[in-house]
């Protein structure tokens, strides 16, 4: 196996990326509830009709829906990839990943199951 340092490394070089990607994808998401909000709160105090800007804010509910499907397909990369970098014995702190992601009671990702725990989240919803 490769040395520690280089082990290091190539866990910093994937997760590093992974972990801005899920930080912009929780912002969109934000940013997008809060243009929803000041859509409907805009409306209200122009006391325009119900149903003015309802097609746009349908697009923003419909752009949100398909951001969460993204967010929990890099939250499932997430977790793959802390599998190898458990495998390789590379701590996740030594390259940026403070447990910001739960470890107990996840199933792991493994070819056949990947994301199912999250099939087992939208079941219940």
């Amino acid at each position: 196996m490769a040395s520690m340092e280089t082990r290091i490394g190539v866990a910093q070089a994937v997760g590093l990326p992974l972990m801005r990607a899920e930080k912009l994808l929780d912002e969109a998401f934000v940013l997008l509830a809060q243009a929803s909000a000041a859509a409907v709160e805009g409306r209200r105090s122009a006391r325009l009709p119900l149903h003015a800007g309802h097609d746009a804010i349908d697009q923003v509910v419909a752009a949100q829906q398909t951001l969460m499907v993204a967010r929990k397909a890099v939250h499932t990369a997430h977790y793959g990839f802390r599998d190898i970098a458990d495998g390789m014995a590379v701590p996740a702190r030594a390259y940026g990943d403070h447990g910001d992601t739960p470890r107990e009671n996840v199933i792991p990702v493994v070819p056949g199951n990947a994301g199912a725990h999250l099939a087992i989240v939208q079941d219940v919803a």
